[in-house]
């Protein structure tokens, strides 16, 4: 299953069954990555890797990291109320998603149809949780701020997505 068909999958979910789990998260990534790795897609990376500068946690810490995720965003949902706070949210999973890395490869389209869960979810139209060409830097620039412990300007690129 490529990404459009795991997305058109997804869409046609009931939003409150959505339930993000480790086990959702492994599924997700066997369905976008099967294809081309079989042998890995669908489970958590086990080695050490080094992503730019980043260094994400060990590979027996991940699922571990995983599991305090995904119990971290079900409390945060239960609190969203405004675009101020649903950006925070969204910039909050963007980000610590891509920070954990838990896979060998395919976190950026997994992390994506995280994003796309959580707004359907949320009961928001549509966002392209993709930073264009033009966005890239300064996506990357608001996770450098977000890893140094600033969330702020991941928040306020994810709240000028949901005001356009």
């Amino acid at each position: 299953m490529n990404l459009a068909h795991c997305l058109e999958a997804l869409l046609e979910t009931d939003p409150e069954d959505i339930h993000v789990t480790s086990e959702w998260i492994c599924g997700i990534h066997r369905a976008i990555a099967w294809e081309l790795f079989p042998e890995w897609a669908g489970r958590f990376r086990t080695t050490d890797v080094q992503v730019g500068a980043h260094l994400p946690p060990c590979g027996h810490e991940v699922a571990l990291h995983v599991r305090n995720f995904c119990l971290d965003l079900e409390e945060r949902l239960r609190h969203v109320n405004g675009a101020e706070t649903i950006a925070a949210l969204l910039a909050w999973s963007d980000w610590r998603f891509q920070w954990i890395h838990p896979f060998k490869d395919f976190n950026g389209r997994a992390g994506r149809i995280l994003l796309v869960a959580l707004t359907y979810k949320l009961a928001l139209p549509p966002i392209d949780p993709a930073s264009g060409e033009s966005g890239k830097e300064a996506y990357f620039a608001a996770l450098r701020a977000a890893d140094a412990g600033n969330q702020t300007p991941l928040a306020e690129l994810w709240l000028n997505r949901l005001l356009s």
